[in-house]
């Protein structure tokens, strides 16, 4: 069933810990996803995040409150990852990574926005039914690490957030499409 058009309505999400982050998954869904390079934040940085989000965690008294945490936590990990930290691997890598979403494009997930920065991913992904999040994210990262061939190169932990409206989806994508521009990188090629 589709609410306004467009965006499935989230019958019954489940929620599950992957690491420190909780996950809600839904199943035929639309999902904006952060995923990145494990030396994408200094691990000073990284503490102080995590330590701030579960100190806000632990305040909630709602589910809906533990969202807008977990919003803000996303929130502040995209500026720090914006500031370009580690390897930056995929200034090189990008096309790599950017052929992989690609891929099963149509066939597996509609990928509505994109963007592969230097050291993280955006994806703003339509599951269908049956689709399975942790699986997709797999495939990327699995696929591109043994191409890339450097060793250990993602993060485990991803962060991911059901879209819910139209509104909410049109400035995903919107916020997808100009972290490039943001982030100070000029005519970067690897934003669909």
């Amino acid at each position: 069933m589709r609410h306004d058009n467009f965006i499935p309505v989230l019958r019954e999400v489940e929620l599950h810990h992957r690491g420190r982050l909780v996950h809600w998954w839904a199943d035929d869904a639309i999902y904006f996803v952060t995923f990145r390079l494990a030396d994408a934040l200094p691990r000073n940085i990284a503490r102080e995040l995590a330590a701030e989000r579960d100190r806000l965690l632990k305040t909630a008294d709602t589910r809906a409150q533990e969202a807008v945490i977990l919003r803000m936590y996303g929130e502040q990990l995209d500026k720090h990852l914006d500031r370009g930290y580690g390897s930056c691997l995929l200034r090189e890598h990008g096309q790599i990574v950017a052929d992989a979403l690609l891929h099963f494009n149509g066939v597996r997930y509609q990928l509505h926005a994109w963007c592969v920065m230097p050291n993280h991913v955006h994806v703003l992904v339509h599951l269908t039914r049956g689709a399975d999040l942790p699986r997709t994210l797999h495939s990327w990262k699995s696929f591109t690490a043994h191409v890339i061939n450097c060793g250990h190169i993602w993060q485990f932990e991803y962060y991911d957030r059901c879209i819910r409206t139209p509104r909410e989806h049109a400035d995903t994508a919107e916020y997808i499409r100009r972290n490039p521009e943001a982030a100070g990188l000029r005519d970067w090629k690897w934003v669909g």
